[in-house]
């Protein structure tokens, strides 16, 4: 027997039989190709939200409907707790980098403080 034959359904596929020798070599580039597959299903662990609200400020979790995600995509604003009517303020948007979410900002910093200085 020779290390490469056809079986007749491999025949068909243009499929070959391998002998045992080349089935033990070719297992580790198996192992290595499932565990690098299996690496790449990341878990998004949600951490919990803790903003950092200061004096003067206020919080509102809103969401949009974005026709290029096809989804809603939510976003935090913060403005001052007292809003004179007709009173226009400067606008920030701060932006997370990847794998980052729209809490990380309020979570991780003090961002909230410049909304009740207006």
């Amino acid at each position: 027997m020779t290390d490469l034959q056809m079986n007749p359904l491999g025949s068909k596929l243009g499929l070959p039989i391998l002998s045992h020798r080349q089935n033990l070599a070719v297992l580790p580039l198996l192992l290595c190709a499932v565990l690098l597959l299996g690496s790449c299903h990341t878990v998004v662990q949600v951490l919990p939200d803790k903003p950092q609200l200061s004096a003067g400020a206020t919080m509102r979790d809103v969401t949009f409907h974005s026709a290029a995600l096809g989804r809603e995509m939510p976003y935090r604003v913060f403005l001052p707790a007292q809003i004179p009517v007709g009173q226009k303020f400067p606008l920030v948007y701060l932006l997370h980098g990847n794998g980052g979410g729209f809490r990380d900002w309020s979570d991780y910093s003090d961002v909230s403080k410049y909304a009740g200085k207006v």
